[in-house]
């Protein structure tokens, strides 16, 4: 419940409005009981990744049938696709920026990176198993522009062109 009302903060008023008094009016508890759960703003900005960043690992075994570690690699990009192909929330990017200012907030989405992201390493070599690698990792690309694009361009996609998007991407799974 803490989580969430920090979230909607988040979204409607920016990291900076995340404090105890406002999550207090968001959430209907007193002060010192988030305090109790959460003893500093550092701790509560770490239980949202976690929060955020567990339920998109949620959505994205949801996706794929299974945890990452079970699945198969077009399966986790395929899932990784799916996932991406609905637009960011605002309070989605402002963590995601927001996770690189502290070591902490990156090892939460690193976690679930290193999970499911295809491997980077190889896509700048030579040969048939390096132009795999680098398809893969397009298609990972495009999802996460697909992803933000329509907080990064003067127009939102219709849901009629994220799916045809969406569909294309899938395609080029390799």
């Amino acid at each position: 419940m803490i989580l969430r009302a920090a979230v909607g903060i988040i979204e409607s008023d920016g990291l900076d409005a995340v404090t105890y008094e406002s999550l207090a009016d968001a959430s209907g508890m007193s002060k010192s009981g988030l305090i109790y759960h959460f003893p500093s703003r550092h701790e509560l900005m770490l239980g949202v990744h976690r929060f955020l960043a567990g339920q998109w690992e949620e959505d994205l075994e949801s996706a794929a049938g299974g945890p990452a570690g079970e699945v198969t690699p077009a399966e986790r990009l395929r899932a990784m696709v799916l996932s991406l192909s609905r637009s960011a929330t605002r309070a989605d990017l402002l963590l995601q920026v927001d996770s690189r200012t502290h070591r902490d907030f990156v090892e939460v989405w690193r976690d679930v990176d290193q999970r499911w992201l295809p491997p980077i390493d190889g896509v700048d070599g030579d040969g048939e198993d390096a132009a795999l690698k680098r398809a893969a990792y397009l298609v990972q690309i495009l999802a996460d522009g697909l992803w933000m694009h329509d907080h990064v361009h003067d127009h939102a996609l219709t849901d009629a062109q994220r799916k045809a998007l969406t569909s294309a991407i899938l395609e080029l799974i390799p």
